[in-house]
C-alpha cells in the first residue's frame, strides 16, 4: 500500500472544493497519512509589471485567508493541515509543493479548445493522483463517501501490477468488490493478422494466457478478459464502479495495450473518481 507523508489538496474554491477536501480526509484515514496541505497556484508564466504586483499580493493574501479558514476547521479533526498559495508556473510550482513523498487530490475538468489545469497536471506530475470527478458536497462531509465496487483495468506492465496491489489492499480495508479487467487489443491484432479464421485463433491464445496470468497474481478475486478498444471496454465496464485504479502506462504488446492514452481516454471519459498510479 502507498505509505504517504503527506496529502496535498488542490483547492479552487469552486463547486467541487467540499468534494475535494472530503476525499482528501476520507484518503488520510485510509492511508494512515494526517498531514495535510492545501494548495492553491496563482498560475503566470511571465514576470508581472510593477504595476500589476500590488494587487496579485492582494489576491494572494484573500487566498491564503479562505485556505486558512478550512483550516483552522480541519484542525478540529485533528489532522496536521498546512496551506500554501503559490505564484509561478505550474508545473514548477506543483513539484515544490510534491517534493516528498505525497498524493495528491484534485478535481478535473475538460475543455474542448485546450488542456485544463487538471490535464496538465496529470500529465506533469509523477506521484499518484486522486480524481475526484462526481458528488458536490454542501460541506465537508468523508463519512458520506462509501466504496462497494473497484474496477482495477491492467495490462500486465509494472504500472497496472502496481496498481492493482493498491486496488487489493483498498478492497480488503474498504470490504469493496473487486473487478480486474484485462482488455485483448482485438483491433492491434487485426492490424497485424487478416485472416479472420487466424485473428480468432490468435484472440483465443491471448485470453487463455491472460487468464492464466491473472489466476497466478489475483486468486480469489473476480476477473473479467474481454477484447476490443481498451478504453471503450474499461469505461463500459466503469458503469456499476464507485472508482476506478488504474496505472498511469501501460506496457508493449507488441507496442501498446494500456499506453498513457488510454489511461488519459478513461480519466477523460468517464465520470467516476479514478486514483492513478505512476
Amino acid at each position: 500500500m502507498i505509505q504517504p507523508k503527506r496529502i496535498i489538496v488542490g483547492i479552487d474554491f469552486k463547486k467541487l472544493t467540499n468534494s475535494l477536501i472530503s476525499h482528501a480526509l476520507w484518503l488520510s484515514n485510509l492511508l494512515k497519512c494526517n498531514n495535510l496541505t492545501l494548495f492553491h497556484i496563482i498560475e503566470y508564466n511571465l514576470t508581472p509589471p510593477a504595476y500589476l504586483l500590488p494587487y496579485i499580493s492582494k489576491e494572494k493574501q484573500i487566498l491564503e485567508n479562505k485556505l486558512s479558514s478550512i483550516a483552522t476547521e480541519l484542525k478540529s479533526k485533528n489532522f496536521n493541515i498546512e496551506t500554501k498559495v503559490l505564484f509561478g508556473r505550474l508545473i514548477e510550482s506543483l513539484t515544490e509543493i510534491a517534493k516528498e513523498n505525497a498524493v495528491m487530490v484534485i478535481g478535473f475538468k475538460r475543455y474542448i479548445t485546450r488542456p485544463s489545469t487538471s490535464e496538465r497536471i496529470l500529465k506533469g506530475i509523477k506521484i499518484p493522483i486522486f480524481i475526484v470527478q462526481s458528488n458536490e458536497y454542501d460541506q465537508i462531509s468523508p463519512e458520506r463517501i462509501k466504496i462497494s465496487k473497484i474496477l482495477c483495468p491492467i495490462d500486465f506492465s509494472s504500472y497496472s501490477l502496481k496498481a492493482l496491489e493498491i486496488a487489493k489492499e483498498i478492497s480488503r480495508i474498504t470490504n469493496a468488490k473487486l473487478l480486474i479487467l484485462h482488455v485483448v487489443p482485438e483491433q492491434r491484432v487485426k492490424n497485424i493478422i487478416e485472416e479472420p479464421e487466424l485473428i480468432n485463433k490468435y484472440l483465443e491464445d491471448l485470453r487463455e494466457e491472460s487468464q492464466q496470468e491473472i489466476e497466478k497474481i489475483a486468486e480469489n478475486f473476480d476477473f473479467e478478459i474481454t477484447s476490443g478498444i481498451p478504453s471503450e471496454e474499461i469505461l463500459k465496464k466503469s458503469k456499476k464502479a464507485d472508482l476506478i485504479i488504474l496505472g498511469s502506462k501501460g506496457r508493449s504488446y507488441a507496442e501498446a495495450i494500456f499506453m498513457g492514452s488510454v489511461a488519459e481516454a478513461v480519466i477523460k471519459n468517464s465520470n467516476k473518481n479514478i486514483f492513478l498510479i505512476p
